[in-house]
């Protein structure tokens, strides 16, 4: 217990080292004198205790305030919302996040260039630079940047400024023209790592479709960056989302793993060193994030106790990797990563193992012991447990989130006991993809039921009518007083302590004790949904067609009556479309028969790239002139793949199966019309519209009226003329367009041409899909009401 006090002592310290305005050589001078009190009283034993402990309050302020960050012309802060733009140089020193609409680069600045100065100035500081995506960036390169300057800016409910500062950042250059100069420049052990990583995340997406490769990306790697908004809300609003966030549970999984395996193959003791060594190797791997490194120091304390042959105690264990980790980095104190898996460690810690030996007590009142320990176990690891953690999480969730999840009781024991598959089945399948593709693939469809699983149950809780009660802003005092009112409530209620709960780490290899009745379970589930999910993908001899809501620009998929897929346009964002796509294309046997480039503009083409990487495309068809640097990484891409790129030419047909056909009936300056017909059902596709184009068809006699329209530009009156329209008259118009878009579409004008028409509209509907067999029509759209 005395080194809980020192921890606890050490971390005030923190605090005030970061507040007070005393200097460092101020506090070591305290230091020294309360090193001198407590020798001095060292006979007494509370004095004592009570002067160490205030030499490592002072200790801890003095290492905080070293920490803050420098100032001066050699600091590249110091150069920050100067106005004009700068050239720096230096070295990525993080794998790249690639967004929607830029690559986040981690750059540690060698130098920099002022205006039209050519004399460089040697300067230091990591510098967030937002480069072209399509760059394909790596850990290591050494780049040039130019851009502005800028402090990261504060927004209403969340500090961007104090998120960035605490992993060292504390200067971002938004849209900066970046060149790599060189490739391979920092430490080689942590290259080859990286590579690795790169390597296994392609695999992933490979193997998997989408929500469920990004969700094993962010559990397996801690990439989380192509998880779509939507999956995340929905595991934020169910109090989910710490299953896709690396922390305990899965360093628990990974420790028990290295443990047993390496434990059979080098003995007890080489098999621990090494346990440890890759349980460190698999922390940097997955980016070191706090909960990561808490979990991992954990684990490794109780890899030692376990080699000394001694028992792990919790407080202990935990208060020893928080002063470790806020020695080694002050800042992490403030972060919010680090104090919910603090708080959910401290709450299995204390509470676990009494709720557990209650549960069993009141098992036992029914039935006999034996039988009630195994009940109680499981029902305690995946219940219990999970209510110990959220206890002493939850004053930080409502601080931090404003809010209250009423559906997490529910869900967390629910999605729990798939995570040990959705872990090894899916690390399994990864590691074997990255030797031999079609191997990783076999091990893929026995991993993708859990993973789909999870996210399927988190959206269904989710939906639930306040599965999450909104609550207004919560004070630091407040938390604190709660903290203080449930640990003096634990303090008083203690256990004796011979009875202490322990690191819950030795319960690693439970489940595995109940093998037989768990993979009878997992066979069960496997069984059940692969067929049904198999059987749902197979063609029901009808078109589909789905207008996908990827925002800004178009993307349409359609299904022909024998099961071919044509992907029309991409829209802006890869992880939309990739997670659209992955929900609608069967799940391992991804692949578009034909991509159709109606138009080529950013809008349209800039989220395929990285797409058609995940869903391979056997032939594509592209209508309207080059584009921009989406267009040329996408082309870049497609002869990677050896993809056959044909151009689209008016009269051209694509036969799709089952008598439906895509043709293309016109080709103008910026792309095509085309017109999808099965039976008496049309379905025009003005994509690539312009308003010559469309005065033309306007005028030909063999065009005439549509079953649906999809129309071009959004709704732009200019491109959907009153008298285009009344050529139409749709049953159907549909429009693509983003919500709260600043041109204020679809046009009003195009609004009052199309009265009376069912109009179904992305903004309001999110995706619509509509359904054919050719005589007869049926929509569905993700919300709002669809007219018969």
């Amino acid at each position: 217990m005395t080194l809980v006090w020192f921890a606890l002592a050490w971390l005030a310290g923190i605090a005030a080292g970061q507040t007070s305005v005393l200097a460092t050589w101020q506090w070591l001078v305290l230091s020294a004198i309360s090193l001198a009190a407590a020798v001095l009283f060292r006979v007494h034993r509370f004095y004592g205790l009570l002067f160490a402990c205030l030499l490592t309050l002072c200790l801890g302020a003095a290492r905080s305030h070293a920490a803050q960050p420098p100032s001066g012309p050699g600091f590249i802060a110091a150069y920050n919302d100067g106005g004009s733009r700068v050239t720096l140089e230096g070295i990525v020193t993080d794998p790249p996040e690639t967004h929607d609409t830029y690559a986040a680069l981690r750059v540690q600045a060698g130098s920099l260039l002022l205006g039209e100065d050519q004399t460089p100035l040697p300067v230091r500081g990591l510098v967030l630079v937002q480069a072209p995506r399509e760059g394909e960036w790596a850990y290591g390169d050494r780049v040039r940047a130019t851009g502005r300057l800028e402090t990261p800016p504060d927004f209403e409910s969340f500090s961007y400024r104090e998120y960035l500062a605490r992993q060292g950042i504390r200067s971002l250059m938004p849209y900066a023209l970046v060149t790599r100069l060189a490739v391979r420049q920092a430490n080689p052990v942590l290259q080859a790592l990286y590579d690795f990583r790169t390597r296994t995340l392609s695999t992933i997406y490979t193997l998997f479709p989408d929500p469920e490769a990004s969700l094993l990306a962010g559990i397996l790697l801690g990439d989380e960056s192509g998880i779509p908004p939507e999956v995340r809300q929905a595991f934020n609003v169910t109090g989910t989302s710490h299953v896709i966030a690396i922390s305990g549970f899965n360093i628990s999984i990974v420790a028990g793993l290295f443990v047993s395996v390496l434990g059979r193959w080098l003995g007890r003791r080489r098999g621990t060193v090494a346990a440890a060594l890759a349980i460190a190797v698999y922390t940097v791997l997955v980016g070191a994030q706090a909960s990561v490194v808490r979990a991992a120091i954990m684990a490794g304390l109780a890899l030692l106790a376990r080699r000394l042959g001694r028992l792990t105690d919790g407080l202990a264990a935990l208060a020893a990797t928080a002063w470790v980790m806020t020695a080694a980095n002050p800042s992490v104190l403030w972060d919010a990563g680090f104090q919910l898996s603090f708080a959910a460690t401290l709450g299995l810690i204390l509470y676990s193992a009494p709720l557990k030996d209650w549960l069993v007590r009141m098992l036992s009142r029914r039935w006999n012991p034996d039988l009630a320990a195994q009940l109680g176990g499981p029902i305690s690891e995946y219940g219990l447990f999970t209510l110990a953690a959220q206890v002493t999480t939850l004053p930080l969730t409502v601080y931090y989130f404003r809010r209250l999840s009423l559906a997490s009781l529910i869900a967390n024991p629910v999605i729990l006991p798939a995570q040990p598959g959705v872990m090894i089945l899916g690390g399994l399948a990864a590691l074997l993809g990255t030797a031999w593709i079609p191997l990783g693939r076999a091990a893929a469809w026995v991993a993708w039921p859990f993973a789909a699983f999870t996210i399927r149950s988190v959206e269904f809780f989710a939906h639930w009518q306040h599965a999450a009660i909104p609550l207004g802003p919560m004070t630091a005092a407040t938390v604190a007083g709660i903290y203080l009112l449930l640990f003096g409530i634990t303090a008083w209620a203690k256990m004796p302590p011979e009875r202490r709960p322990r690191l819950p780490i030795h319960r690693l290899g439970s489940p595995w004790n109940r093998l037989p009745v768990w993979a009878g379970l997992a066979a069960l589930a496997f069984s059940a949904s692969v067929p049904w999910r198999l059987a749902a993908d197979r063609p029901d001899g009808r078109m589909h067609v789905t207008v996908l809501d990827v925002g800004s620009g178009d993307a349409v998929l359609i299904e022909s009556p024998t099961g071919r897929f044509v992907l029309i346009d991409g829209g802006p964002s890869s992880i939309a479309l990739s997670e659209a796509l992955g929900r609608r294309l069967p799940p391992m046997a991804r692949h578009l028969d034909w991509l159709v480039l109606a138009a080529t503009g950013e809008d349209q083409v800039a989220g395929l790239a990285d797409v058609i990487e995940r869903f391979p495309v056997d032939r594509t068809l592209i209508a309207g002139p080059p584009g921009g640097s989406s267009y040329r990484h996408l082309m870049e891409r497609l002869a990677q793949a050896g993809c056959p790129i044909l151009p689209a030419e008016a009269g051209q047909v694509l036969d799709l199966g089952g008598g439906a056909r895509l043709e293309v009936s016109a080709v103008g300056e910026q792309g095509a019309i085309l017109l999808l017909t099965d039976a008496r059902f049309r379905l025009l596709l003005g994509a690539g519209a312009d308003p010559d184009l469309v005065a033309g068809l306007s005028r030909e006699a063999s065009f005439d009226r549509v079953t649906v329209a999809l129309l071009p530009d959004g709704g732009y009156s200019a491109v959907n003329p009153p008298e285009w329209l009344a050529r139409l008259r749709p049953w159907v118009a549909l429009v693509s367009v983003e919500a709260g878009n600043r041109r204020g579409l679809p046009s009003p004008e195009t609004l009052e041409t199309l009265s009376g028409t069912t109009l179904l509209r992305t903004d309001q509907n999110g995706w619509i899909e509509l359904t054919t067999d050719g005589e007869q029509l049926w929509a569905e759209a993700e919300r709002g009401q669809v007219a018969p």
